[in-house]
């Protein structure tokens, strides 16, 4: 073994001298990349764990066409499904759904009250 003899450890070390410092800067930029992607934790109102803006957007197109919000939400539930995402784009999901719902009857309401008054 090198390391008994000092002189064969200086051979051996003079030797493999590139390829240590090689693996040196490698398991640097390895750390310097695993510190970049490690950031501090956000708090619950800024979590980047929940879509945020894709609720506000399905509650948005509730308002606007409750028919599409149905099937907006009804597409996040299957992906989700299939991509096994985590609890939040279930209840994402479920949310808009629940407003495009909660819209759907007044709006047919409203337009079945004014067919019927342009008839008469």
């Amino acid at each position: 073994m090198p390391y008994k003899d000092p002189q064969q450890k200086q051979e051996w070390e003079r030797r493999h001298r590139l390829q240590r410092l090689a693996r040196r800067r490698q398991l640097r930029r390895v750390e310097a990349a695993q510190q970049l992607t490690q950031s501090a934790p956000l708090d619950s109102a800024g979590s980047p764990d929940f879509p945020w803006y894709l609720l506000a957007g399905g509650g948005l197109l509730a308002l606007y066409n409750p028919a599409v919000a149905l099937g907006a939400g009804t597409l996040i539930l299957v992906i989700a499904g299939f991509q096994k995402r985590g609890w939040q784009w279930w209840a994402l999901g479920s949310v808009i759904l629940a407003i495009a719902i909660f819209f759907l009857p007044k709006i047919q309401r409203a337009d079945a009250t004014d067919t019927t008054s342009a008839k008469t």
